[in-house]
């Protein structure tokens, strides 16, 4: 049975839920759509003003009568870091964003970089905190096995074997997540689609780089073991995989996409199967579509989508990831 602390944490959150659409609301309607009393809300409302997490503001409402108390999250309370890279047709960049509680963007910057180690991280993170010193979170997203907080089978040489996590910790006094970048790019995609019951799974194919897939089932992020679930490019394609690397340019990575896929709808069975990567069109999914027919019948095929730009999913799976740890943090202080 719950305590009245545990109760009250889980009575904040759902307070938090409904105020992070960033709309304002009295405390009758928080009371309405969280089934919370009005005096319980009173009070919860109260105490997260006194910490700044919550502003409340005097409104009239309608043309006449009196005016209304409204709360809002307060978007200046915490700022949630993000930090992603890549290397794309041999350049690297680093993508360095902060969100506030809502999910707005305050900054975004995009730098392409000639070596991308863990220091050239540091600093762009460190250039972020002297603008927004209330970051509460740091979200990394990395193109590689992220196995507790090490980088492994890197695309980028320089970070390979580097604990990103624990330097940074070090370094921020902040809690930071690392995981791989397809991980947040479908689980943004999934709550930005509002997908609650669905299975869903993205598969990247960039230049020359080994490909990558993630999958969302009903809620629930498929990792793995060793965090790495879906890296389809450790399937076995009958070469090696410097064999497998010079034929990922088009048209010749078609027949391990084909291959990949076919693997994919038979072990997940997902209701969509997302595309996206630089080897890949929107045209070609027909082609492929009829290739995974020789081999799966036609009732249990996914249906195919195709998404030239993962940009906005990549950053809003970064973020519900920060809202979730944060609402599981409090769970587990119970």
């Amino acid at each position: 049975m719950k305590d009245s602390a545990a109760m009250k944490r889980e009575n904040k959150t759902q307070i938090r839920r409904l105020l992070r659409n960033g709309n304002p609301y009295t405390k009758q309607q928080i009371a309405l759509r969280t089934g919370l009393s009005v005096a319980s809300c009173n009070t919860y409302l109260n105490e997260m003003e006194s910490t700044g997490e919550v502003t409340g503001e005097k409104q009239k409402l309608h043309a006449v009568g009196r005016s209304s108390m409204v709360y809002t999250l307060n978007e200046d309370f915490e700022s949630i870091l993000c930090l992603s890279f890549e290397l794309i047709r041999g350049v690297r960049s680093i993508t360095v964003s902060v969100l506030s509680p809502t999910g707005r963007l305050l900054r975004h910057q995009v730098q392409e970089v000639g070596l991308l180690d863990a220091g050239v991280v540091e600093q762009k993170a460190a250039g972020m905190f002297r603008l927004f010193p209330n970051i509460s979170q740091i979200i990394v997203g990395t193109p590689s096995i992220a196995e507790n907080g090490v980088i492994r089978h890197s695309d980028i040489p320089e970070l390979e074997n580097v604990p990103l996590k624990s330097r940074m910790e070090s370094e921020f006094h902040r809690p930071v997540f690392l995981a791989n970048d397809m991980h947040y790019k479908v689980y943004g995609y999934y709550r930005q689609e509002q997908l609650s019951d669905k299975i869903v799974t993205l598969v990247n194919y960039p230049s020359n780089v080994l490909p990558g897939t993630a999958t969302v089932h009903k809620g629930t992020l498929l990792t793995g073991r060793n965090l790495f679930a879906g890296m389809v490019g450790f399937l076995d394609y009958g070469m090696s995989r410097e064999e497998q690397l010079g034929m990922l340019h088009r048209p010749s990575a078609e027949p391990l996409i084909i291959q990949a896929s076919i693997a994919l709808i038979s072990i997940l069975n997902p209701h969509l199967l997302l595309f996206t990567g630089d080897l890949l069109r929107e045209s070609d999914l027909d082609r492929i579509h009829k290739a995974c027919l020789t081999c799966i019948p036609e009732e249990y095929m996914p249906d195919f989508a195709f998404i030239p730009d993962t940009g906005r999913y990549y950053l809003m799976g970064m973020y519900w990831t920060a809202v979730e740890r944060k609402e599981n943090k409090e769970i587990l202080e119970e």
